[in-house]
């Protein structure tokens, strides 16, 4: 999801670290004062939030897919 949002022409995969980027620091500003190293620190912070975000979606429909799979099938009984 972070490639789509970064190579793709979606932003909506990268909502998430959007999302914080605009709750946290509000305006762009910010970022032009921080040094290359610190700027570097907060791209890495965003990705890893953006791909734990998107997970973390992924486990949960995985677990709802199985558990609806499990119901679906009937009791063969022993």
């Amino acid at each position: 999801m972070t490639i789509l949002s970064w190579y793709g022409p979606w932003a909506w995969p990268a909502w998430p670290a959007f999302t914080v980027i605009d709750l946290v620091f509000g305006t762009g500003s910010w970022y032009q004062d921080l040094s290359y190293t610190a700027r570097s620190v907060v791209i890495v912070l965003l990705i890893t939030l953006n791909i734990s975000f998107w997970a973390a979606i992924a486990f949960l429909l995985s677990r709802m897919v199985r558990r609806s799979g499990r119901s679906a099938v009937p009791d063969q009984g022993a």
